[in-house]
């Protein structure tokens, strides 16, 4: 199977292809290209990992017999920067260098790395590359065998390329698996037989879901920078999601802002060159996609298709020598191209998943959200993300369930809530899952603990799967507090396994038939007072990674909302070194010394209701503020934000307990009173709850006219209150909500000047 892409005299490059399959069965499909062709002509593709900067000077540092210690700091001096290299590093950092040029040890270590940098480290299985000959590949390269006997070839994938073997890219997509599961769910909930390859391509509800930016679980589209894309762009066919999905990547990225101003006609459409105009027309004088290349290098260059697609692999793979072999045919007959995205077919299938993912989501959403968190149910991050998700959507996500929940999450038997899948329960897995499901399909649903124990088998469902059902409320359906429940496990276990063990010898209890009954019967147990309600949300979040049934913040909501400037989630969205104010709950603290400057730091983790970030405390904010970051503390941070890692951190300027939030930032009290029902009692309650909330913030009643007029009433300084939780509480239980109103100062402390900002400036 060795043939070149386009017929023709030019040596093209050898066939290689991409295909996507469910991820969940990619194994299925090599398997079926091996007994197709055979089992010797079908082989994995071997790679080999690198030595990188950091691991270059890792390795020899341990080579050397230094400690990991030494070699770590050296490590963590290089940047953290894509395509990094030692020679790249000593210059951008003044840290190593200094190390090299002062330290002995330092610079006879950098030495040795870069004599070992770019070797190989190691071989592996390349994740989706497999090679098919056309004959037993021992005849045509170097073959090994894997840890599971499977054949690997010895060459990388550019090299077996260059003998001419077709390249299959096997991908394991998860949105593959996502929509066909949703399919699924919504034949056995519904009884519909979604056509999914044959949808229509003008659904409304998919549009309108799309332009509102609501693209979380949709494959391709569910960044932040996509979803306002989405927005700006108003898509209204396959042909936008496509050009969408080609332009957002780095290079092609630069032409979004003009490729939407002509889509919408605010910018004329031009052309840079007549011949282009029917090449380019379709996407408003921009060349997006890789055909579009081949086409105008054959129109301008007079290149033929086998030597276009040499242009385009070498601009696509940004083969720099390849590309400068190409520059005097290419200068001959045409001008610069740039910024080209990938083909457009592969743009277009993409955009057809992207599609297919909406039209569900639009129009089955409780079996698309029940897909996606089966799909994520192992990361609990991103399980985080989809609850909110589901939140936003109005689909409540109940807790899990022994008599209703299944292995994966499903919609429940109504079909308008999402039930958490028991497997996703830490600590249960499918084995224990499947033998509690198979007892509920024989017999019912349980209807006590010890039912339940004896009608499963307790060599799975055993002491640790029963204490994590009970403790994340997935045994709530049997009557009885989580407590009282965790107190008799053992005691349930110990009955259950001796009428196990009777059953086994066939011997029958006192009561000989009504044996069976009997079974499920017990003693009565002493009803405890259930657990306090922390404890309970800190078990569900133990467990499944997240609360349920409730959130510790959940009284902080409406101080988080008025005061916070932005949440977890929305801080990556903040320029870096930019500050911002946010608010939560400190879930965990790791405490430290800094090997740098030999001082204690601490990274805590803040989480609100939307997600989590870390917050990084050195040197004079770690000796103030540490008192305050303890787990289960809610306080608001105001501090400067680094984007620069995968996730955002916060360097604090100032914390303070959450509570204090409002006698902080409100610059104002507003009372909003309807005069159509003022009398003097009403004022009088003004004045004892002002006396019972004495402070220094103004207040100002705003006295509202039946006819829409409002007057303001500045009142006397003895009557300023202390802004609080407890003084909204107050005044909207006597005269209803929204009386009370907080005018909330929104400024922020500028950007902290660094220390080498600070010495360049005296330098200069």
């Amino acid at each position: 199977m060795r043939r070149p892409r386009f017929g023709g005299r030019v040596d093209c490059d050898l066939l290689a292809r991409n295909l996507q399959c469910p991820d969940d069965r990619r194994a299925e499909v090599i398997e079926y290209v091996r007994e197709k062709y055979g089992r010797d002509a079908v082989a994995q593709i071997i790679t080999f990992g690198t030595l990188g900067a950091k691991s270059a000077v890792r390795d020899v540092a341990r080579a050397l017999g230094l400690s990991y210690g030494d070699g770590d700091r050296l490590a963590k001096m290089i940047p953290n920067e894509l395509n990094m290299t030692l020679a790249k590093a000593l210059r951008q950092s003044p840290e190593l260098k200094q190390a090299y040029e002062t330290e002995p040890a330092t610079r006879e270590l950098i030495d040795l790395a870069f004599v070992l940098e770019d070797l190989a480290r190691n071989a592996s299985v390349h994740a989706a590359g497999v090679v098919i000959g056309d004959q037993p590949l021992v005849h045509l390269l170097p073959l090994k065998q894997d840890d599971d006997g499977a054949i690997v070839t010895q060459y990388a994938m550019n090299p077996v390329g260059d003998l001419g073997l077709l390249k299959m890219d096997f991908l394991g997509l998860k949105t593959l698996s996502v929509i066909r599961n949703t399919g699924e769910l919504v034949r056995l909930t519904k009884g519909i037989r979604i056509p999914i390859d044959d949808l229509p391509l003008d659904d409304a509800k998919t549009y309108d879901l799309l332009n509102k930016g609501n693209t979380v679980g949709m494959f391709q589209l569910e960044s932040g920078g996509m979803r306002d894309l989405c927005r700006k762009f108003e898509l209204s066919s396959l042909e936008h999601i496509t050009a969408l999905i080609a332009l957002y990547r780095p290079g092609p990225m630069e032409l979004i802002p003009d490729f939407i101003r002509r889509r919408h006609g605010e910018l004329k459409i031009e052309y840079e060159h007549p011949l282009l105009e029917p090449i380019c027309r379709e996407t408003y004088g921009i060349m997006v996609y890789q055909e579009q290349v081949m086409q105008a290098a054959q129109v301008l260059a007079g290149y033929t298709l086998g030597a276009a697609d040499l242009l385009r692999r070498a601009m696509g793979k940004k083969k720099a020598e390849e590309m400068a072999s190409q520059r005097e045919v290419f200068v001959k007959g045409c001008a610069k191209l740039n910024n080209i995205s990938p083909p457009k077919a592969h743009a277009a299938a993409y955009a057809i998943v992207a599609y297919q993912t909406a039209y569900l989501k639009a129009n089955y959403p409780i079996e698309f959200m029940c897909a996606l968190m089966t799909n994520d149910m192992s990361n609990t991050d991103k399980l985080g993300v989809l609850l909110n998700e589901a939140r936003a959507l109005n689909i409540e996500v109940l807790p899990p369930d022994v008599n209703e929940g299944q292995v994966h999450f499903a919609p429940t038997p109504e079909g308008k809530a999402v039930r958490f899948g028991l497997a996703a329960i830490k600590g249960v897995g499918e084995v224990a899952v499947q033998s509690i499901l198979k007892a509920r399909t024989e017999s019912g649903p349980f209807k006590s603990l010890a039912d339940l124990c004896e009608r499963v088998d307790t060599r799975t469902v055993n002491r640790k799967i029963l204490e994590a059902l009970i403790k994340c409320g997935a045994c709530d359906c049997l009557g009885e507090t989580r407590a009282t429940l965790y107190a008799v496990i053992d005691r349930t276990l110990a009955r259950a396994a001796s009428v196990a063990a009777d059953r086994q010898r066939g011997q029958s209890s006192l009561f000989g038939a009504l044996e069976e009954n009997a079974s499920t019967t017990f003693e009565p147990m002493a009803r405890l007072p259930e657990w306090p309600h922390s404890q309970l949300l800190a078990a569900e979040k133990e467990l499944l990674g997240f609360y349920v049934t409730g959130h510790p913040l959940t009284p902080y909501v409406p101080l988080l909302e008025k005061y916070a400037l932005a949440n977890t989630t929305g801080v990556a969205q903040i320029a870096n070194r930019h500050a911002t104010r946010v608010g939560g709950l400190i879930t965990a603290v790791q405490q430290g010394i800094s090997r740098k400057s030999n001082k204690p730091y601490a990274m805590a983790t803040l989480e609100d209701m939307a997600g989590a970030l870390t917050l990084l405390l050195m040197n004079d904010n770690y000796d103030k503020y540490r008192e305050l970051v303890v787990p289960g503390k809610a306080v608001m941070v105001v501090g400067e934000v680094n984007n620069g890692d995968d996730k955002p951190k916060i360097f604090p300027q100032e914390i303070m307990p959450l509570e204090e939030a409002p006698r902080r930032y409100t610059k104002q009290v507003h009372l909003r009173l309807h005069t159509a029902h003022l009398t003097s009692e009403h004022f009088e309650s003004v004045r004892q709850i002002t006396a019972a909330h004495p402070g220094k913030c103004p207040l100002f009643l705003c006295l509202m006219r039946p006819t829409g007029e409002i007057v303001f009433i500045d009142t006397h300084e003895k009557f300023s209150v202390a802004p609080s939780l407890q003084l909204q509480q107050a005044v909207d239980e006597k005269f209803g909500e929204e009386t009370y109103y907080a005018k909330v100062d929104a400024s922020l402390p500028e950007r902290s000047v660094a220390r080498w900002e600070r010495k360049n400036g005296e330098s200069s």
